[in-house]
C-alpha cells in the first residue's frame, strides 16, 4: 500500500496498490493540499516504508 501525506496537515493525497509519482498526485489536487491550502512540493521531503506482515 502506498500513501503521500501532506507534509502540513497529514492529509491523505492518495493511498493505493500501485505507486504514483509526486507530479501524478499534485497533478490530482491542483498543485494544493485540499484540507490545508499548502502548496504541494515536487520532491518528496520524508519517505517511511513499513513491511506488512500478511
Amino acid at each position: 500500500m502506498y500513501v503521500v501525506r501532506c507534509l502540513s496537515c497529514g492529509f491523505v493525497l492518495y493511498q493505493g496498490a500501485e505507486p504514483k509519482t509526486v507530479e501524478a498526485v499534485i497533478k490530482m489536487w491542483g498543485g494544493y493540499c485540499p484540507k490545508c491550502l499548502s502548496p504541494l512540493e515536487k520532491r518528496p521531503v520524508k519517505i517511511g516504508l513499513k513491511l506488512l506482515a500478511k
